[in-house]
């Protein structure tokens, strides 16, 4: 088996999410962060047996040593070679890794928009610049608006966009670190029980993002 270009990026994309990977046999990906505040799950061109991976960025550091490397998987182990050359990567016991135990049934969204993948990289550069830790997605019953900056501060640096209207009042609170997306565009829905989901309009990659404690939806 090779791995597409996509996939591989997919895998360096839930690294970031959670060093732990557990395959499933079929070719459906997922993944949760160690807070249980991010999920992910995709689907991909390649069909995977059931297979644990403790550290999925020494199996991609593994990949990397082989230009075009072949998986080969076995019970205990996946062969990652090319030409004479092997690497035998052993599974990982699958107790022990942190792996979504069912998917999530996303509630009602109050809250709709898109973002584009324009507007995802600005707010993730500015954060960064302003050393911001928030994203709130704010509505004041006309427009709802991307704010990156210290929430607890409003005299604060910041950085605003507008993403969409509204006629609802709220104030939703993101974590910056858990803004983990691949680039793209998304669709983002936003529920009152706490919770968002970011999904791609172009294939089934789905993010889900704890929403905080301290949002308020006034609907």
């Amino acid at each position: 088996m090779k791995l597409s270009k996509e996939t591989v990026s997919l895998f360096k994309n839930f690294a970031g999410i959670n060093s732990n990977l557990l395959l499933k046999s079929g070719s459906k990906l997922a993944t949760i962060s160690a807070q249980k505040n991010v999920m992910a799950d995709a689907t991909v061109g390649e069909t995977f047996p059931d297979f644990a991976i403790y550290d999925l960025n020494e199996f991609l550091g593994a990949m990397s040593l082989f230009e075009d490397p072949d998986l080969d998987f076995q019970d205990k182990y996946v062969s990652i070679s090319q030409g004479s050359s092997k690497i035998k990567f052993f599974a990982a016991d699958a107790s022990v890794l942190t792996a979504p135990q069912k998917a999530i049934t996303f509630p009602q969204a109050e809250i709709t928009f898109n973002i584009t993948a324009e507007k995802l990289s600005m707010i993730q550069k500015t954060a960064s610049v302003l050393r911001a830790a928030d994203v709130s997605i704010v509505g004041d019953g006309s427009t709802a608006t991307v704010v990156v900056g210290d929430k607890k501060n409003a005299t604060g640096n910041s950085f605003s966009e507008p993403v969409g209207t509204t006629d609802k009042t709220f104030k939703v609170n993101l974590k910056v670190e858990n803004l983990k997306m691949l680039p793209g565009d998304y669709e983002v829905s936003i529920s009152s029980k706490k919770i968002s989901r970011f999904k791609s309009p172009s294939s089934d990659l789905v993010y889900y993002v704890a929403v905080e404690a301290d949002s308020t939806f006034e609907f």
